[in-house]
């Protein structure tokens, strides 16, 4: 029996020896690598950028907009301050209770090491030898390497990310105090519920300060920081309740509190006051918002900053940023959107999303923006208008077939192309489908643009390029949410039914090249960004480049003028004060509305839709349409605009034409039965039409009521223009102007017609079609009453 408890004894001294053994070699391990891979783990920039942040201190950021005499008013109900969510609390604010409770969880050594742990490094890398993560109720990182993560925002799981954490939080101890470090890391560590450092979090959850904090809360507080979400002290209260105790227990061990303390402490139960506005903060307005997210781009793109380092300059570097909003108008749309009656209701009461973004196009100032229906609940939240991708449907169509095609005279105002469908797929549905499901026949571009004709759309890009038609968009109009590998397609670019869609912004952006006579401007939301001394850290010029002939942009700008007055924005009642050009767009399964449009003045886009993509189809009409007739009919009277008429350059001609043929009128388009099929359109000097139609044939026309037969008498025939058109289908579809349509001399030969066929028919293929009209006798049938007797009476026994 003592033998074998002496062996018991040795073996677990063994164990401790060797376990001692590997910490040791662990340690030297790290020490090594931390010395071997120094040079290739630390940036240039080594821990200035760490440096930089921990200056910036508690200074409010300022936003200011230009009023119409160019003066810079300071946006008063759009200061930005504390990091995110975040307020400033120096550490001789804090009780010692708060940061002891820190230090007691999260660093114990923290006045002893140099930035590095190396008993708890090691440990945590035996942890994750042994197959573990390295996580330990602990944690392997020193609160100086923490406050290191937290600046740079740098989180990725690699082995090189991990070390050069370390090099640089050992090069931040040399040049801080103990002090400096702890006040920066309560003041940045993210302590759930969108509460960035202690002053925040005290706010927040016990609507306190943090110098009134009880030795309780104090713990609970430093509790959350392990696992944000696991320990909210409102969403999970038993999590973190345990390890808030945890934390007790701990400053109790390390002499942190006495026993007294710590028994009733760990007795008191957690009684949270939650103060709503702090959780919130100051609610910014979406234009703030944008500027926010815009200034934190380019600091990062001009300045080489990380996410955390640009935010936190942001939020507590007393800026100045110069914005491009208009105040006025930024005013009218918030109080339009805040307000759920200006919108439709859905079946069973439901309410959709909607956003609005009014830009200048001659310099791409964003104006005003609105980026969801109601009352703006928080900061930097999801914004309908720059953060959302959906299918654009048809509002793409001038930028991603017409106005290309037309800049390189594949098309011209007046080319002409055959509405139908262009196949017949295995199921023998017609393709494309056009909305409303009608063919038109023949159509010229301006007519197609007009009502949004997918099949005409479909046929310009085959004649332009898939590969031209993408390069337009995402290399000459910045569209990049686009994917080279899923949007190359015919129905992205044809049809507007993108892999995952674009943003208002970039089709607003888009359309800046058209406003603006074929300049593209693109989109900005500030003009400039002074730092807090008044030097100029930011500046943002307009993006202008020419990616249009002048001449191409007027008559686009024609044609979207016809598709506001004749066509799919016809409702649109701002036309009748100013002119605008316009074009709607709905997505498959009418999940998604659009409407962008301009005036001489003015650009403004609007999406509809609901959050989760469904139908729409339970309300009438285009409500992003109605959205912007509403709100422009404001900003063209806040604005004051100057100009009520587009401009067109010498370079453009009006010619009337034909509209059936794209040439010029012959006699023969005189006698169409439909009436007046001349048209003015507009075109670049030098490719308007100057060749006659040849498309209108005449032909005689029985007084009876038909296509003169050989056997209609002379003195009751006058004379008609058909169209001399093609075509052959599988089956049976329904033509607009099929009715119309001319197949040569009509000579009976005995086979018997369907009452809706035209008098070509009886020559043809008996299981080819023609196409029909929507009318129930067709004008192009054969005489009705002159013909072989046995023949007409058998025909009208059918009819």
């Amino acid at each position: 029996m003592i033998l074998l408890n002496q062996k018991g004894i040795l073996r677990r001294v063994g164990v401790l020896v060797l376990s001692a053994s590997l910490v040791l070699l662990t340690v030297a391990a790290c020490a090594v690598l931390f010395g071997g891979i120094w040079a290739l783990t630390v940036p240039d920039r080594s821990v200035r950028e760490e440096l930089f942040l921990i200056g910036v201190r508690d200074r409010t950021t300022r936003l200011y907009a230009y009023d119409r005499e160019g003066e810079a008013r300071e946006l008063s109900s759009d200061r930005i301050s504390g990091y995110q969510n975040a307020l400033y609390c120096p550490l001789g604010e804090m009780p010692e209770n708060l940061k002891n409770a820190f230090i007691a969880i999260e660093d114990k050594r923290f006045y002893d090491h140099g930035g590095i742990d190396w008993w708890r490094t090691a440990s945590a890398v035996l942890g994750y030898l042994r197959g573990g993560e390295g996580k330990t109720a602990f944690g392997g990182s020193t609160i100086t390497q923490q406050l290191v993560k937290n600046l740079t925002g740098d989180s990725e799981k690699s082995i090189q990310r991990k070390v050069s954490e370390l090099c640089r939080a050992a090069e931040l101890e040399k040049k801080l105090t103990k002090n400096d470090i702890l006040e920066q890391y309560l003041n940045v560590v993210n302590l759930s519920e969108n509460c960035y450092g202690v002053r925040t979090a005290a706010n927040a959850y016990f609507s306190k300060e943090p110098s009134e904090l009880t030795l309780t809360e104090c713990a609970v507080i430093a509790a959350i920081t392990n696992n944000p979400t696991k320990y909210n002290p409102i969403r999970n209260p038993q999590e973190n309740r345990a390890r808030r105790d945890l934390i007790l227990s701990e400053m109790h061990a390390q002499g942190m509190i006495g026993s007294e303390q710590f028994r009733e402490a760990v007795a008191t139960d957690t009684v949270l006051s939650v103060n709503k506005d702090a959780l919130s903060g100051r609610i910014n307005s979406w234009y703030a918002d944008l500027v926010i997210s815009d200034v934190i781009r380019d600091l990062k793109k001009e300045h080489g900053m990380s996410e955390a380092a640009a935010g936190r300059l942001v939020y507590c570097g007393g800026l100045r940023i110069y914005t491009a909003m208009d105040e006025s108008l930024q005013e009218r749309v918030t109080a339009f959107y805040r307000e759920s009656e200006h919108f439709p209701t859905h079946t069973g009461g439901k309410k959709a999303q909607s956003a609005i973004m009014i830009v200048d196009p001659k310099n791409g100032d964003i104006l005003a923006v609105a980026g969801a229906i109601g009352e703006k609940s928080s900061n930097r939240i999801q914004n309908y208008a720059t953060d959302v991708k959906r299918p654009s449907g048809s509002v793409i169509k001038p930028l991603s077939v017409y106005a290309p095609a037309l800049a390189r005279g594949i098309v011209t105002y007046a080319t002409v192309f055959d509405d139908v469908p262009l196949q017949f797929l295995n199921s023998g549905a017609p393709w494309p489908r056009n909305s409303p499901d009608v063919y038109r026949g023949l159509v010229t571009v301006n007519t197609a643009l007009t009502h949004s004709i997918n099949t005409v759309s479909v046929s310009v890009l085959r004649r332009l390029g898939n590969a031209n038609s993408f390069s337009f968009l995402s290399d000459q109009l910045h569209m990049t949410s686009l994917d080279r590998k899923n949007d190359m397609g015919t129905a992205s670019l044809a049809l507007g039914q993108q892999h995952e869609g674009v943003t208002l912004r970039e089709i607003v952006g888009g359309y800046t090249a058209l406003a603006n006579e074929g300049i593209y401007t693109g989109t900005r939301s500030y003009h400039k960004v002074l730092d807090s001394n008044g030097e100029l850290l930011l500046t943002n010029a307009t993006e202008q480049a020419r990616v249009l002939d002048e001449e191409t942009a007027s008559i686009m700008t024609m044609m979207l003028r016809h598709a506001v007055s004749e066509g799919t924005g016809k409702a649109l009642t701002l036309r009748r004060s100013t002119d605008v050009a316009g074009k709607t767009g709905t997505s498959t399964g009418s999940c998604d509305k659009w409407f962008v449009g301009y005036t001489p003045e003015l650009l403004a886009g609007v999406w509809y839709g609901h959050e989760y993509p469904e139908s729409l189809s339970d309300v009438k009409g285009n409500p992003a349409l109605d959205i912007f007739d509403d709100l422009m009919h404001e900003a063209v009277a806040v604005r004051g605009e100057r100009e009520k008429h587009f401009r067109t350059p010498d370079g453009v001609v009006a010619v009337r034409f034909c509209k059936d043929s794209g040439k010029l009128l012959s006699e023969a388009c005189h006698h169409d039965p439909r009436g007046d099929r001349s048209e003015i359109g507009y075109f670049k000097k030098g490719t308007e039409p100057t060749e006659s139609c040849g498309c209108h044939v005449l032909i005689d026309y029985c007084a009876a009521g038909g296509v003169a037969t050989e056997h209609c008498p002379t003195e009751g025939r006058h004379s008609i223009a058909l169209l001399r058109v093609t075509r052959r289908f599988p089956r049976q579809i329904r033509v607009l102007d099929a009715p119309y349509s001319y197949g040569g001399i009509c000579r009976i030969n005995g086979r018997i017609l369907s009452f809706n066929e035209p008098y070509y028919a009886e020559a043809g293929e008996t299981k080819r079609y023609y196409g029909i009209g929507l009318d129930v006798t067709p004008y192009n049938r054969a005489c009705p009453v002159h013909g072989e007797d046995a023949f007409w009476e058998k025909r009208l026994n059918i009819a």
